[in-house]
């Protein structure tokens, strides 16, 4: 499954996050959207994470981000042919499709001669725009190319709606690796050194993670009647002002409520 391998992902940490089970095994990685318009001092501090990489076999497409982040109605998304239809915002939508169409044209000539390509799920993990473009962009050119595409098994509260809709009749081809912990949090140490991490500074990674062979439709054989086994690294967060926030403990919450009670009998 590395034979003549490439993983391409959005953004810088997406590599660690999702499939440091394969970072280390993979000829080539691609990191497609460095730039963020909206911080210009993020992509800098990518640049330097990128020239400070510990694998050499690291480059990037410096595609600027279409700036999706929670976009989507994520309650009923709506898949289109480019991704996600981004109906909180029109102009976004229009931005999001020109970065799918420039994207395709990008990676053509990476993904060409390549037996195996290893990406996003097409529920974007956690639930990120971005990361369903990418797969949208590596299926539509699976087509033309036949190469073996693989996403990632990771899904989170927010991502549940849209990734119950590809497990039904999913055909389940799946391999299981160990995370490679070590090296995921070596490189996870450059990020933050830099100031580029955009996830959870306390996440603890999975153990394993497994990756699912992309069967184009035409190819899929009928579906069983009673599911397919389907395993899946479940994440619970929290988006609040188009930011990722920790999900609090149950008893933390409890403990909060029993505060503020406290306080009004005083």
């Amino acid at each position: 499954m590395f034979e003549d391998s490439v993983l391409i992902v959005a953004h810088p940490d997406d590599d660690i996050l999702w499939l440091s089970s394969v970072i280390d095994k993979v000829e080539k990685i691609v990191f497609c959207f460095n730039e963020e318009p909206a911080k210009p001092e993020l992509g800098i501090a990518r640049k330097k994470t990128i020239a400070e990489y510990p694998l050499s076999n690291v480059s990037t497409l410096d595609i600027a981000e279409p700036q999706s982040f929670d976009k989507a109605d994520w309650n009923e998304p709506v898949t289109t042919e480019y991704g996600l239809k981004l109906s909180k915002c029109q102009e976004s939508d229009a931005r999001y499709k020109a970065t799918y169409e420039k994207l395709v044209s990008s990676v053509r000539n990476l993904v060409a001669d390549r037996t195996n390509v290893f990406t996003h799920n097409p529920w974007g993990e956690y639930g990120n725009e971005d990361h369903v473009l990418v797969y949208q962009a590596l299926k539509t050119l699976q087509v033309e190319f036949h190469y073996t595409l693989w996403f990632s098994n990771y899904c989170s509260n927010r991502s549940v709606t849209l990734m119950n809709r590809y497990i039904s009749g999913f055909h389940s081809d799946y391999q299981c690796l160990p995370a490679n912990l070590a090296l995921a949090q070596r490189i996870a140490d450059v990020f933050r050194k830099n100031g580029c991490w955009t996830w959870y500074e306390d996440y603890q990674w999975f153990d394993s993670e497994c990756l699912m062979r992309n069967t184009p439709s035409d190819d899929q054989p009928a579906p069983l009647p009673y599911g397919r086994n389907f395993p899946i690294n479940y994440i619970k967060i929290h988006i609040e002002n188009r930011k990722l926030q920790p999900q609090p403990h149950p008893l933390v919450k409890i403990g909060r409520k029993l505060k503020r009670r406290l306080k009004k009998a005083l």
